[in-house]
C-alpha cells in the first residue's frame, strides 16, 4: 500500500510509513503539530480550530463533577495509569461527585455520560475525544503516546509523563510507565479544571509537562 505525497505529513508518522516503523516512531516523537493541522494541510486546507462534529448524546442520567475513564484497552496497557482508584477516593473525600464511566451498549450512551460531567480524567483514549468534542474540560494523561498531536481547544490539561520518551509508542507493559505521573499532579490539575469550569471566560489551561 502506498500513500500520496500530499498525505505524507500524517502517514510518514504511522505504521504505513515509507521509512519503516522505527523511524516513523521517531518522527512521531519529534512532531509538534496536531492531527488536525496535519490532516487539513494534506487536504489543501488550513486548520483554524474547527470543532468536532458529534451527534446528540443519549441521556443516561449519570451526572457528577468528575468522570474517570480508567480503561484504555488491550493495545496500549501502559495508558492505564496506576492511581485512578486513589484519585477517585481523594476527590470523593473532598466532597465531589465522582463517577467511573461504565461500559455502555452504545457510543451515544458513552457520550451522554461524558456530557454530564464538569471534568473528565482519562488517558489518550476515546472518552478524551468525546470530552473535547462536547466542550467538557478534561485532564489527560500521556504515558506512551503523543500529547502534541492533540489540539486542546482551550479545554484540556495535558499531563505528560517524565518517561514519555522511554516508553513512546511501545505497546507492552511496564509498571514504571503507569506510575510516573504522580497522584498529586493529577489532583491539582482536576481542581484547576473544576475551578475553570465555573468561570466561562477562563483562559485555556495548557500543558503540564514533566517530559525530558
Amino acid at each position: 500500500m502506498r500513500y500520496t505525497d500530499d498525505s505524507r505529513l500524517w502517514f510518514d508518522l504511522g505504521i504505513l510509513s515509507r521509512y519503516g516503523k522505527q523511524q516513523a516512531d521517531q518522527l512521531k516523537y519529534e512532531n509538534r503539530r496536531t492531527y488536525q493541522e496535519l490532516i487539513f494541510e494534506g487536504l489543501g486546507w488550513r486548520f483554524e480550530g474547527e470543532r468536532y462534529c458529534l451527534p446528540e448524546p443519549t441521556n443516561t442520567g449519570l451526572k457528577g463533577d468528575v468522570a474517570i475513564a480508567p480503561q484504555a484497552g488491550l493495545i496500549w496497557p501502559m495508558k492505564n495509569w496506576a492511581y485512578y482508584d486513589d484519585l477517585e477516593r481523594t476527590l470523593k473525600r473532598n466532597g465531589l461527585i465522582v463517577n467511573v464511566l461504565p461500559k455502555r451498549s452504545s457510543l451515544l450512551e458513552h457520550l451522554g455520560d461524558v456530557w454530564n460531567h464538569r471534568c473528565l480524567v482519562s488517558g489518550d483514549t476515546l472518552p478524551m475525544h468525546l470530552a473535547l468534542g462536547s466542550e467538557v474540560r478534561c485532564v489527560s494523561l500521556f504515558t506512551c503516546t503523543s500529547p502534541w498531536e492533540i489540539h486542546d481547544y482551550g479545554l484540556q490539561r495535558k499531563i505528560v509523563s517524565p518517561l514519555i520518551k522511554e516508553f513512546f509508542y511501545k505497546r507492552g507493559f511496564a509498571e514504571r510507565a503507569t506510575s510516573a505521573i504522580t497522584l498529586e499532579d493529577v489532583i491539582a490539575a482536576v481542581l484547576e479544571q473544576l475551578d475553570a469550569a465555573s468561570k466561562p471566560n477562563a483562559v485555556p489551561v495548557g500543558v503540564i509537562s514533566m517530559a525530558e
